[in-house]
């Protein structure tokens, strides 16, 4: 007995892989291990691609028409049609085929509509800057994203939910009111929810920081995924709605529980937007993360102490050059060049220009 055909196994294996890719993206975001197996999934056969189209345009059907007359008319004649011309490849799975079959049997009346590509609705829309690049962007309901340099943001507008991610960089939003649909901004396990307000979110190693200029925001710990909602923050007791009030920026700890609100100027707080940096004894760590935005060639610190370092100063974001220049006049740090990068170490042999390694350059 001559047994299935290798093409078609291999096909009902693509089916089933194409079945399972829909469920992942329905039920919500994909990790960044996720899309990277998905788009490996992809490169491996060009037919992948459209298997998806059809699987979640049949998802599509069964889901927002199931109950429509015509489609269950419809539906149960392509299906009996399909198992007629595929009984033999039914009888070895039959469960799984069975349900594969029904799916792309509907997607036969929603492709129709749908016209391809249906798979990539259901993902974010992806905005990025490159080093020294800022980026505004017009979101679909009318609300601004203004990205700073090395940003990554997906956005995703679907029913009645407004959801970001801010995956790196920084990002002020000016959101378009509507109080029955939230904008909810996640970044490093911490979600930021608006209706109508103006506000920043940055990633820094360690911790996630929020400015608001105004309206108010909730900041919720925990991002919601996979339709979940998250817990709300309490601190002292007071519910996340509290924590902030315009011109205050709350820095949150994603190591830890640490969350610490106090007051900013929102000018100092929002000169990026206009090519400069702003630093109050911000320390050297994460002053070299945002110089380092806007820089080819990076620095990098080679002694925590230089990290703990405080510095204070208005630089033009990009000119790496008058930074390095500023630091090591007034701090007790030397700067070596090494292979495309400037290393920052501790100048013992320096004296402090001013005291408790508190500086001021510009």
């Amino acid at each position: 007995m001559n047994g299935p055909d290798i093409t078609d196994v291999r096909r009902e294996d693509a089916l089933d892989e194409a079945a399972a890719w829909c469920v992942r993206l329905a039920e919500g975001e994909l990790s960044g291990a996720e899309q990277a197996q998905l788009e490996a999934w992809f490169a491996a056969d060009p037919e992948h691609r459209a298997l998806l189209d059809d699987a979640v345009c049949a998802w599509r059907a069964v889901d927002e028409q199931a109950m429509s007359p015509g489609m269950v008319a419809l539906r149960g004649e392509a299906l009996e049609d399909l198992r007629r011309a595929q009984s033999r490849r039914w009888a070895a799975r039959p469960d799984r085929r069975a349900l594969i079959g029904g799916a792309l049997a509907a997607c036969l009346v929603a492709a129709l509509a749908g016209g391809g590509l249906a798979w990539r609705s259901v993902q974010p829309d992806v905005y990025r800057t490159s080093e020294g690049e800022r980026r505004i962007v017009e979101l679909p309901d009318g609300s601004r994203a203004s990205l700073d340099a090395a940003t990554v943001l997906r956005v995703r507008y679907d029913g009645g939910r407004r959801r970001l991610w801010l995956d790196e960089g920084r990002a002020k939003f000016s959101v378009a009111k509507d109080p029955l649909r939230p904008f909810s901004v996640a970044a490093d396990g911490k979600l930021v929810v608006a209706t109508g307000t103006t506000f920043s979110v940055e990633k820094l190693t360690g911790q996630m920081r929020v400015v608001l200029y105004e309206g108010h925001v909730a900041v919720l710990d925990g991002e919601g995924s996979r339709g979940r909602p998250p817990p709300t923050v309490k601190v002292d007791g007071a519910p996340a709605e509290r924590l902030l009030t315009p011109d205050h920026e709350l820095v949150a700890s994603t190591t830890s529980d640490a969350t610490v609100v106090s007051a900013t100027d929102p000018a100092r707080a929002a000169s990026w937007e206009s090519g400069q940096l702003v630093f109050q004894d911000e320390p050297m760590d994460l002053a070299v993360e945002r110089v380092n935005r806007y820089a080819r060639d990076k620095l990098r610190i080679a002694d925590p102490a230089v990290g703990r370092l405080k510095i204070s100063g208005v630089f033009t974001s990009g000119d790496t050059r008058a930074f390095v220049d500023g630091v090591t006049a007034v701090l007790p740090v030397r700067a070596e060049p090494s292979s495309g990068e400037t290393v920052l170490r501790i100048d013992r042999g320096q004296k402090k220009i001013s005291g408790a390694g508190e500086s001021s350059s510009g």
